[in-house]
This record gives structure tokens, sequence and C-alpha cells, in this order.
């Protein structure tokens, strides 16, 4: 058989090819459908994300088809790549990881090859090659757009676990060490102004300073204030004696037991209230400042009131670190509320709700 003829029947076979291809398409993808459905596939999961499996589907078998119409030609094929990449971006957005896709195209290129097969016969392996490099060549082309899709998607999930970090790291230093030497510099500003002997005042700002470095420590090295073991009120009597205030008295009463609460949170109440009792020391000019806190199964409630001056909660007024205190229990779904008149003191209530655990749900 000469050469012309031969290449005269590969021809005729590849149209013939392609002509089923275009022909059985509905089917080929209806039965992708199903395959995807018998694994599980998150791709099929989703109305709008099997739109858009059917269409990129279509547009590989009609590669094909119009591969082999032009004699086996795989690089004529124009693949909308940003589109990919930027389809691949939404499904990492939904959860949908690229071995989805990945086991997705095996199926397709065993399901288009299945077809070629049916009508070129069990003995025609040699005539799927140009079908098979066309085809590998459409499937892995969108895997790799695909994969740039999904990698752009967890930097930009990097960047907000960053972003909520700086803010973390915000807060920290905000509660650590921010007001603690706003205190410090409130008392060297007592001495230069003449209002009291200056050796106890310049002790106190050491000593407030002093905190502040070792609060610097613990932000670096990640140590948390209230370590295990510890209880809330000692923790707390800790910081107000670090002070060396003997005004205002401060009264701390804790009710419930300590261990329905985890150690994170216990740390955050911490947090919060020991900004609350700064304030207090810094602001209220109170005599006494009371701390009750009453610790349930599921639920944490507190309350800071001191009996000073107060003030006006709708005049403007220099940060009292309600904003860093609400940010800290909004993360724990609770809440932190002032309520102050001028003359009457302050009152700061923290609420943070306990969930249930497995066993008690």
């Amino acid at each position: 058989m000469s050469q012309e003829p031969r290449d005269a029947a590969e021809f005729a076979a590849r149209r013939t090819v392609a002509a089923r291809l275009k022909i059985r398409q509905p089917d080929i993808i209806a039965r992708y459908r199903r395959e995807l459905e018998m694994i599980g596939s998150a791709l099929v999961s989703n109305a709008e994300v099997w739109e858009e499996c059917t269409s990129q589907a279509g547009h590989i078998i009609t590669e094909c088809a119009e591969a082999l119409d032009n004699g086996g030609d795989a690089h004529g094929v124009d693949v909308p790549l940003q589109a990919i990449v930027d389809m691949a971006e939404q499904r990492g957005g939904r959860g949908i990881r690229p071995d989805s896709s990945v086991r997705a195209a095996m199926i397709l290129f065993e399901l288009v090859l299945a077809e070629a097969s049916d009508v070129l016969g069990p003995d025609a392996r040699h005539r799927l090659a140009d079908l098979a490099t066309t085809l590998s060549r459409s499937l892995f082309i969108r895997l790799e757009a695909g994969a740039k899709g999904y990698d752009a998607f967890l930097l930009d999930q990097i960047r907000i676990v960053n972003d909520a970090d700086r803010r973390l790291l915000a807060r920290e230093i905000h509660d650590r060490l921010g007001n603690a030497l706003s205190l410090a510099m409130h008392q060297l500003e007592i001495v230069a102004a003449g209002e009291t002997k200056g050796r106890r005042v310049i002790e106190e700002a050491v000593d407030v300073l002093s905190e502040a470095i070792t609060e610097l420590a613990a932000i670096t090295t990640g140590l948390r204030t209230v370590e295990g073991g510890t209880s809330l009120r000692d923790a707390l009597t800790a910081f107000v004696r670090s002070l060396r205030r003997t005004t205002p008295v401060v009264e701390i009463r804790v009710n419930g037991s300590q261990s329905w609460v985890s150690q994170e949170v216990m740390d955050e109440v911490f947090l919060i209230l020991r900004e609350a009792l700064r304030n207090a020391f810094a602001h209220a000019e109170a005599t006494r400042v009371a701390v009750e806190i009453d610790i349930a199964p599921h639920e944490v409630w507190a309350r800071v009131v001191d009996n000073g001056i107060g003030f006006d909660t709708t005049a403007p007024r220099r940060d009292n670190g309600l904003a860093s205190m609400s940010e800290r229990a909004e993360a724990l779904s609770g809440s932190v509320t002032l309520g102050s008149y001028p003359g009457s003191g302050t009152r700061v209530a923290l609420w943070i709700p306990i969930p249930l655990s497995i066993d008690e749900a």
C-alpha cells in the first residue's frame, strides 16, 4: 500500500473521529458528570462550578475535533488562560482544591479516548496518537493555569492572615505597652508640675516602665500573662500591686470556677480587665475601684466600676482603650460596654459566651 492512500486513510479516520466527538459531545459531558458524581467530586456540588466545568469540557472536546480536522495540529488552539486562572482562584475561595480538577481531567481524558476507540476499533491505537496529544495539551495547559489561580488564592489567604497578625500585634502593643508607658509619662508630668514629691512618683514611674519592659519580653516570646495554675484574681491583684499605688483601693471578687473556661479565654478576660483597670488608674481620679467576675459554664460576666470623675461618653475624647477591649471580646463572640457620666464614675462591663463541649451539646 503506497504512502498516499495510507495518508488519505489516516486523514479520513481523523475526520471520522472529529465528527463523532462533535455529535457525541453532550453525551460525553453527561457521562463526565456521572463519573464525577460517583467519586463525590466537589466540582458537581455547586451549580455555578459545574456550569464552568461543562463549558471547559465542551471547549476541550471542540479543540480536539478541530485539531483532528486540521490534520492533527494541536498547536493552533487558543486557550483563555487568564479566565481559567481567575476561575481557579474563585474555586479556591469555595474550598475546592486543585486535586479535584486533576481527577476530573483524568476522567475526561479517558472518556474522549474511549469515544475515539469506539470509532476506530481496538487495533487503531496508533491512530489515537494525534488525539491523545491534542487532548493532553488542552487538559494540562488548563491544569497549569488552574494551579496558578490556586496559588493566587493561597497568597491572598496568606496576606489576610498576615494582616490579622499585624492587627493582633498592634493590639498587643497597645494593651501591654502603650498604656503602661502612658501612665509612666503621666506620673513624670506630675513631678514636672511640682504637684507632689518627686522621688516617690519617679519610683512609681520606674516600676511601670519596668513592667512595660517585661510585657515587651512577653510579646516577643509569645508568652501569656495568666499562666496555667494562676488564678484570675491573683493575676489581677499582682498587676495592681505592681503599680505601687495606694489609691484607688481596688477590690477584686471572682465567683465560679476558672476550670470552666479555657486558658485562651481566661487570658483574654485578664487583658481586657487589666486595660479597664489601667484606665481607672490613669484617668478616673477614683478612690475606689470594684472588679467583679462571674464565671459560669456557659458564659463569663465581668464589671469594673470606679467612683471617679466620669466623663461624657458622647463627647470626643482621647483613646480610652475601649476599641482594643472590644476587639478582644468580639474575637470571642463577646462584647464590652462602657457607661459613664460626669461626676458619676465609670462602669465597664464584659460578656463572653463559653461554647458547649461536644459532651454537653
